[in-house]
């Protein structure tokens, strides 16, 4: 019994261990943003280089070594890196750019649409009309 007591102790201390040094990566849920739209990220430390998974859906501006701007190029997913001056990972996180911006509108008569940016008034996007099939 004083055999198994001891083994499970350092079972456990190993475990807490292991925890112990696992490097430490922001997990958030996907950045929405839509083509043209920049939004900024702030980092939770120091960061040092810069990785974007298919740099022709997003571009990502170094603002100082904690603030990033992200734009949306093009319709598409896409992963952002960030890591500090060790090479760890800071931020692993999935950018998700869309055609359509925050508050707009598509007005669909019959196979013709049109796409409308609102707030306190509605303005006719050009060149933004969804493609029909």
């Amino acid at each position: 019994m004083r055999r198994l007591s001891l083994a499970l102790i350092a079972f456990l201390s190993l475990g807490a261990v292991g925890a112990q040094a696992a490097p430490l990566v922001a997990t958030h849920p996907a950045l929405g943003l839509s083509t043209g739209q920049a939004v900024t990220l702030s980092m939770g430390g120091p960061v040092r280089d810069i990785v974007v998974g298919d740099p022709l859906v997003a571009d990502v501006s170094v603002i100082n070594d904690r603030t990033l701007v992200i734009l949306g190029k093009r319709p598409g997913v896409t992963t952002l890196f960030a890591f500090d001056a060790a090479g760890r990972t800071i931020v692993d996180r999935r950018l998700v750019v869309s055609e359509a911006p925050d508050g707009a509108v598509t007005v669909q008569r019959g196979v013709a649409a049109s796409t409308y940016a609102c707030a306190e008034s509605c303005s006719k996007l050009l060149g933004a009309e969804p493609t029909v099939p």
